[in-house]
Formats: C-alpha cells, structure tokens, sequence
C-alpha cells in the first residue's frame, strides 16, 4: 500500500511541476553550462558522498544509515522553486534544475546507495521494473505537463493545481503512516542521526556565500534547489526498504524545512535584487 502511495506521489509532483516548466527555461539554463555542471555535481557527488562519509565515521545504525544517503542522493525536490521564490532568486534556474536533476536522482540514489553498503533495487526483473517504474513515474508526467503547458495553457491552469493538492494530501498521509508505524523507532534516528543531517543541509545551502558560482539571484536558486531533496524519490526507495529508513527521510525533511525555509525568509528580507 505504502509503495503504490509513494509511486502516486511521485507521478502528482512531477506532473506538477511539468505544468509550470517551459522549454524557454531549458534554451535560458543551457547557455549557463558551468553552473548547470557544478550543481549537478553537487546533487549528485558532493552532497551524497559527504553523506555516505559521515554515516560511516559516525556508525549510525544500517537503517538510519540508509535514510540519510537516500534523502541526501535524491536531488530536485519540488518545493526548491517555491523558496528560490521567496528567497528572491532566479526562479528560471530553479525550475530548470528541478526539472534535469529529478530523472537524475533515479540513478543517482540506488548508486549511492550501494555505495554506502545497502541495495535498495531488488534483483532480476523485479529490479528492473522498480527502476522503469520510477523512471516513467517521472520522465512521463513531467512530459504530459509540459505539453500541456505549451500546447493546451488552460488545461494546464487547472491541471497544475489538481495535481499540487493530490500530491500535498498523498504526502501527509504517508507521512502519518509511517510516524503511525514507526513512531517506536524514533529513537533509533537519535542524536548522532540528527547532526549528520543538519550537516548535510547547512552544507547544501552554502552556494548561496559562493560569488564565484553566478549572480546573486542565481546562487540562491543554485542554494534553495540544492538544500531542498526530493523526499518523495527517497521515499519510493524508502518503501521497500523498511519503516526505519523511510521515518530517517521524513526526520531529515523536519530538519530540510526547518533549516532552509528561515534561510529563505532572511533572503527575502535582504536588499532586493534583479532576477535575471
């Protein structure tokens, strides 16, 4: 039950953020290659390698262990554009970034995964249909969204937040079934779990101190897009792993929004600046 939520969730998010995604934004992302490559280098590298380092030189619990570095290799979470909003950023980069690092974490999480010694794709053609069905899950709405957006505007005004509220009220739910069933393992994220998490995020918002990395609008979208994981993919791995692993992505969730969303607020209240 709780995989085929997860799989729901993951279609309603990124039809969601198809429906706001144009192809003008990818023509604008593509002639600031060097910033595209250093964020997913980020998204992909850094951040899930500090993770997988940190899990092993604190000697968290497998579980907890597996939560992280899921949560931690799942770029391109779909609230990224939302704070880059808030936080007065390049609102076309984070979009643009969402969109390419989204399919990328499909392969990006069972990889680091198996790096920290887990393997979250079951073998044979069960494996194979995990993968393709996150793939599709991803690549397929995505595309419907943007079609729509392009092609048929108005369906894609009343599509767009259909498919946010789904996605909002697949969330909540699963985030009460696996507090339900696994609030007795709470403790067993513990206090070592939280640090590495709070680590790992402080970590992921520093592009935004970076000058080298671009304009000030983009290093905060480059910082918001970064510091905001895609809970959602970690939790479609999370789901055939176990309640522990799946409780560790929602703790560093907690910590995810509590970090970032007043980063982004203090953004917000900083001089104004052009979006470019």
């Amino acid at each position: 039950m709780s995989t085929a939520a997860v799989a729901a969730l993951l279609v309603a998010s990124m039809l969601a953020v198809g429906t706001t995604a144009t192809i003008d934004e990818f023509r604008a992302l593509a002639r600031r290659r060097g910033l595209v490559m250093l964020t997913v280098a980020t998204n992909t590298i850094v951040l899930p390698g500090l993770a997988v380092g940190l899990v092993g030189a604190t000697g968290l619990a497998p579980e907890v262990s597996l939560g992280v570095v899921l949560a931690a290799a799942a770029p391109g979470g779909g609230t990224g554009a939302l704070l880059t909003l808030h936080a007065r950023g390049d609102l076309a980069v984070s979009t643009g970034l969402q969109v390419l690092l989204g399919p990328l974490g499909l392969l990006a999480v069972p990889v680091w995964a198996a790096a920290a010694g887990q393997n979250v794709v079951p073998a044979g053609d069960a494996g194979l249909l995990v993968v393709a069905g996150g793939l599709l899950g991803q690549v397929v709405p995505l595309a419907v969204g943007m079609w729509l957006r392009r092609s048929r505007p108005r369906i894609a005004e009343w599509v767009h937040p259909v498919a946010r509220r789904a996605a909002d009220v697949l969330l909540a739910g699963l985030v009460l079934y696996f507090l339900i069933t696994g609030v007795g393992r709470l403790p067993q994220v513990g206090g070592a779990g939280v640090v590495v998490i709070a680590v790992l995020v402080a970590v992921s918002v520093t592009p935004v101190l970076l000058p080298w990395l671009g304009s000030v609008p983009q290093r905060r979208a480059v910082a918001m897009t970064t510091g905001v994981r895609n809970l959602t993919l970690g939790l479609f791995f999370a789901a055939v792993a176990s309640p522990t692993v799946a409780l560790t992505v929602l703790t560093y969730g907690l910590l995810m929004y509590g970090m970032c969303v007043p980063v982004a607020l203090a953004l917000a209240r900083s001089k104004p600046v052009a979006v470019r």
